[in-house]
């Protein structure tokens, strides 16, 4: 079954999230990732990593390869704008079909200081580029369902969403949120603006407060109450709570709809497994 008769069918998608290694050819870490994933969580689909500030085609590459070849995995490649240029897109890209890779997730990427923009600016530019020379490719986004960071309003949001539609991408992928109500609002809110498309709620595991730091000033989530005490409660020791957590949040999610849910594991497959099993069951 591809990517695209997953999303297309009528079951509730599970997917996840894993990054591949810092540097080229330490493939070890990944492939034993990948092969507990397959064995012990079985998504429906993976998706890989591209490296910060651009850096990571080759390893993204590799560890794309080595799930669809090694252990049949369905799998999808990031790619992203920021210090890009049409000339390393090409080598990537082709690079990615000849390693069977059909499907890639299009991002701006996160900015830093030495960041630079050469050809592409922009997801929906980057998306745009791939859907008119290599059309073959299946593309999917982001979106944030309480506002890019960098976004005047949530209306603004919706622009850039219809934008990135009508330059190819056929599936969203949501950046992490801990609040089920910023994803409903935000859907009811595009549906208004008579925007319809195919989605996964991005859910983030926390079993380690540390973690919370870099990831919510890089997606701007809100922490909910309830989260917090948790958070204050089991700070030592997050695990359970962190997983029972996520599980409640993708309970409530299938139940009230939505098509799937895309977990960002951190390589950690044991929290994948906790979460997929309970939900399942």
């Amino acid at each position: 079954m591809t990517i695209r008769d997953i999303l297309n069918g009528n079951n509730f998608i599970m997917s996840a999230e894993v990054f591949p290694p810092k540097r080229n050819g330490e493939l070890e870490n990944i492939i034993r990732t990948l092969r507990r994933l397959k064995e012990d969580v079985a998504p429906d689909y993976v998706s890989v990593t591209y490296g910060a500030n651009g850096k990571g085609a080759t390893t993204t590459s590799d560890a794309a390869s080595v799930a669809i070849d090694a252990f049949d995995i369905e799998t999808v490649a990031h790619i992203t704008a920021v210090n890009l240029t049409r000339d390393k897109l090409d080598e990537t890209l082709q690079s990615l079909q000849h390693k069977g890779v059909g499907s890639l997730l299009v991002l701006r990427g996160d900015v830093r200081d030495d960041s630079r923009f050469y050809d592409f600016w922009h997801a929906d530019e980057l998306a745009a580029y791939i859907k008119a020379h290599y059309p073959r490719f299946l593309l999917m986004g982001a979106l944030y369902v309480e506002g890019h960071p960098e976004s005047r309003d949530i209306e603004q949001d919706l622009d850039v969403l219809a934008q990135k539609i009508d330059c190819g991408i056929e599936h969203f992928v949501t950046q992490m949120f801990f609040d089920n109500a910023y994803y409903y609002d935000f859907m009811d809110r595009a549906a208004r603006r008579g925007l319809h498309f195919s989605v996964e709620a991005g859910i983030m595991p926390v079993t380690n407060v540390k973690q919370l730091g870099r990831s919510i000033s890089l997606s701007g989530a809100t922490i909910p109450d309830d989260f917090a005490k948790l958070t204050a409660q089991y700070e030592d020791d997050m695990f359970d709570a962190g997983c029972d957590y996520a599980i409640r949040q993708i309970l409530d999610l299938r139940q009230n709809g939505a098509k799937g849910v895309h977990l960002y594991t951190m390589n950690n497959v044991a929290t994948a497994k906790r979460i997929f099993e309970a939900v399942r069951k």
